[in-house]
């Protein structure tokens, strides 16, 4: 289920928040799974998750499944933030470059080849761009929430939450100037 909702992450894209709204409602089912009742709670970290966002769309199944997996395992809100913060970035410039700039150029030009020398199959090929994108999405959460769960259970035992949450953070905060310092 989670898959298919991630599939509409920039349903409601906003120059504010970028995909917040779609990433959000992608993480609803968990979020209300993990709190039930408390809607305190629910409302916090339905707020946590309407903050700013821009990954790729094909890619981000694996920071739901990370995102999802850490809801679950009761990791704390600053960490969830962090991580969420430090991986959008990262996630979103390896999507473009190899499922835009890399897969989807060598789809479509294979398709454009056979096009041009009068095969149907030249009208076919370019379909297989989404299949594969949506493939790789679902087996991207499923590696997510299984990372997810393995991180957690080793930070919580290690002690080490604070240094990751930190770490990511000050990743993020990186990642942001950059996006930031490239468009001036």
């Amino acid at each position: 289920m989670l898959g298919i909702r991630s599939s509409f992450l920039q349903a409601s894209f906003n120059y504010e928040r970028m995909q917040a709204c779609g990433f959000t409602w992608a993480m609803l089912p968990v979020l209300k799974k993990v709190y039930g009742n408390d809607k305190e709670k629910l409302a916090g970290a339905m707020t946590d998750n309407l903050e700013f966002i821009n990954t790729h769309p094909n890619l981000v199944g694996f920071l739901l499944g990370l995102m999802m997996s850490l809801e679950e395992g009761g990791a704390s809100r600053d960490m969830i933030k962090g991580l969420k913060l430090a991986l959008f970035g990262p996630i979103a410039g390896i999507g473009d470059t190899i499922i835009w700039g890399t897969l989807k150029a060598i789809i479509l030009g294979l398709g454009c080849t056979f096009a041009l020398q009068g095969n149907s199959l030249g009208a076919v090929i370019p379909f297989l761009f989404p299949i594969i994108g949506y493939t790789a999405g679902w087996m991207f959460l499923r590696f997510g929430y299984r990372l997810g769960k393995d991180a957690v259970l080793k930070l919580m035992q290690s002690g080490v939450i604070n240094t990751v949450i930190t770490g990511a953070s000050v990743l993020g905060l990186f990642m942001i100037c950059l996006l930031y310092t490239s468009d001036a």
